[in-house]
């Protein structure tokens, strides 16, 4: 039944209609007195002009018309009263009946509207009311809209106050920090990352001589400004090689490199900066000299302090370090053996000697030696080698003495009295070398710190015969940027490695016969090529085992790094720093930042990736031993045929290390790969 209902509600004006029309029909076919019942039409017009409106009431009233009018033309006498008084009565009682009807559907459609029109004014009050609260509302609203504006106004503008306030203090506090705090240390007390723990490190102590002196001569503010000089030239050198300046002791420093931040090449790092803060020392023309000793070991390192805190290390090589210092010579660097361990293969070092025989270099000995070293140069025999130990041995240096009686032996083995007398000074310099440490009980072996290698010179990567050829030429074409590129190659312990890189790509380049400018391009670009490697994490740099995806893609941003820094340092020359930005592009197409191919890639930049590779492989590093010349070459030949390196360069590069090639072919290699 509700479904019929529902049915019936949605379609009720057709069902209307039908009715009307079934209605009208019936009472003109079948009704006899059809004159009386066209009053009969009143009540369906009414009706659809309440339910349907006054357009379908009128149609509705033209179509009764004119069926009424059709039916009445066909059939007349259908629509004539018998002239009798039943029928009269009959067409009267029929039309009454319709008249009350009629009244009937009339009172009761105006008592529908009345009640609608009560219902509408009921609503409409409702809706005045209604209309009345919301604007009440809205006005109350928007005055608290605008009292929330201002009072959101007022809070931002004490909150944006309180900010600048809280900006200001921590500026201020940093300021403080930072003062007399490491960047580092504070950062991770920040990040409450700082650990008190026993560590591997190195401990630099510097002081001048006869400070106390030059001080006491002097107004209080010229010492003063005068000490600050030297300072701030002596906190440069210190934080470019990632120290942490412990603390100043009058004139002297102490500082940890190692901690806070655990750099795996820290005994690199302190060793080479102190010889760098000895030349800043002359460079800046002060009117002292300096002793610096550094101790490698494992003290405690952490913050002490209540109040005052300070990050510093104690321990016994603390006290070392300090002790080596004492014992330095004034503008010497001296290590400790732990020390010598870590770097030995980087620098030209010395043992100190601590005995009677030990005697002082005169003027004309080192004069002697010198002369005697050109000789060497030129003839190296084991004669010469000789007459070199001798004088060395005179002079108190006795590992240089057995350095020239080992070429000896290599170079005559059958000599006897050479092996003789390399066992003697040997086993004399053994019982020599251990130097008393004022506060410790065993004896400590001390080596003075002559100067950083030079690894062109290892004939083990560039034969010597290239090496004699090039060397002058390319030191007097461009200067090696050594300041700028040592701090970077401290981090992975690659030092020399771009020296080497530049010298090889520049030979490449001039076996090519290319113009002068484009090989002072290839050698500068050959020299600065990884110097954006100091934004890579120290620790993926010494990684031993492979990198992960993740881990690589910090490892390729390093080119792009590079051209970064280099235009801040004020580097201009754009086809450099093209070579340098592609100089990790592959030949086929598989290497970084863009991957170019090819002849895509500019002829410097392959030149530097071949020198790059083989120098590389032929260079010690911290997770590996260095391979033998041939086979790193025979490396870059697999390579080279895997589609990484440019064949024809490959080839170049081949008949520079073994001359292997005929004039011919190099001219044909050259005209292929310069057209």
């Amino acid at each position: 039944m509700l479904v019929l209902k529902n049915y019936l509600l949605k379609n009720f004006e057709q069902f209307f209609i039908l009715i009307i029309l079934v209605s009208v029909s019936s009472i003109v076919y079948f009704i006899p007195h059809k004159l009386a019942f066209l009053s009969f039409f009143f009540i369906p017009v009414l009706m659809g002009a309440s339910y349907l409106g006054t357009k379908q009431a009128i149609l509705g009233a033209f179509f009764s018309i004119i069926i009424v009018s059709i039916y009445a033309f066909y059939f007349p006498e259908k629509f004539i009263v018998k002239n009798d008084m039943f029928s009269l009565f009959s067409s009267i009682s029929v039309w009454g009946g319709f008249l009350i009807l009629s009244g009937s559907v009339v009172g009761y459609l105006n008592q529908q509207l009345r009640e609608k029109l009560l219902q509408a004014s009921k609503m409409s009050a409702e809706l005045d009311d209604n209309t009345e609260l919301l604007n009440k509302t809205t006005t109350e609203l928007i005055e608290f809209t605008e009292k929330f504006d201002l009072k959101v106004a007022e809070r931002t503008s004490t909150l944006e106050k309180s900010k600048q306030e809280i900006e200001s203090h921590k500026h201020k506090i940093e300021d403080a920090l930072y003062s007399t705090m490491d960047a580092a240390v504070v950062k991770l007390m920040i990040e409450k990352r700082l650990r008190t723990e026993k560590r591997r490190i190195s401990i630099l102590f510097c002081d001048l001589v006869s400070f106390t002196l030059y001080s006491e001569q002097r107004r209080a503010e010229v010492v003063i400004t005068d000490l600050n000089k030297y300072l701030a030239s002596m906190e440069s050198v210190l934080l470019l090689y990632n120290a942490h300046i412990d603390k100043y002791v009058g004139d002297g420093i102490m500082a940890e490199f190692g901690a806070p931040i655990d750099y795996e090449q820290h005994a690199l790092m302190s060793v080479i900066s102190a010889l760098k803060m000895q030349e800043q020392l002359q460079h800046d023309d002060f009117p002292w000299q300096m002793r610096i000793g550094v101790a490698t070991g494992e003290p405690i390192i952490g913050l002490i302090g209540h109040k005052r805190q300070s990050y510093t290390a104690l321990g016994d090589v603390v006290n070392l370090a300090s002790r080596i210092e004492s014992l330095c010579k004034p503008g010497e660097v001296t290590i400790d053996v732990d020390t010598y361990e870590e770097v030995k293969r980087y620098f030209e070092i010395e043992s100190i000697y601590i005995s009677g025989t030990n005697n002082e270099m005169s003027t004309d000995l080192a004069e002697k030696i010198n002369k005697e070293l050109v000789i060497w140069h030129q003839n190296e025999i084991a004669s010469q080698a000789c007459i070199l130990a001798i004088l060395y041995e005179q002079a108190g240096n006795l590992d240089k003495a057995k350095t020239f009686y080992k070429h000896a032996m290599d170079l005559e083995p059958n000599n006897s009295e050479t092996k003789i007398k390399f066992a003697e000074l040997s086993m004399e310099s053994d019982t020599e070398k251990d130097v008393p440490i004022k506060g410790r009980k065993k004896t400590s072996h001390l080596y003075r710190v002559i100067a950083i290698k030079n690894p062109l010179y290892n004939t083990e990567i560039i034969p010597k015969s290239i090496l004699n050829l090039y060397v002058s030429e390319v030191e007097r074409l461009v200067n090696y940027p050594e300041d700028i590129l040592l701090p970077v190659e401290c981090l992975d312990g690659s030092i020399g490695y771009s020296r080497i890189i530049g010298f090889l790509a520049y030979i490449i380049s001039d076996k090519l016969k290319l113009p002068d400018k484009e090989k002072k391009d290839i050698l500068e670009a050959g020299y600065l090529a990884d110097i954006g490697k100091s934004i890579i994490p120290h620790h993926l740099l010494n990684r031993r085992g492979s990198l992960n995806k993740v881990e690589f893609s910090e490892v390729i941003k390093h080119p792009i790094e590079g051209l970064r820094k280099l235009k801040s340092m004020g580097f201009q020359n754009h086809t450099m720093l093209n070579l340098i930005a592609c100089h990790h592009e592959y030949f086929d197409g598989s290497g970084y930042p863009n991957n170019l191919s090819g002849v895509d890639i500019p002829l410097g930049a392959r030149i530097i990736a071949i020198a790059e590779a083989y120098t590389s492989l032929t260079s010690w590093r911290p997770y590996r031993e260095k391979w033998e010349n041939h086979a790193a070459f025979s490396e870059l030949q697999k390579q080279t045929e895997n589609g990484k390196f440019d064949p024809e360069l490959m080839q170049i590069f081949e008949h520079i290390l073994y001359d292997n090639k005929t004039d011919n072919e190099l001219i044909h290699l050259t005209e292929k790969l310069i057209h």
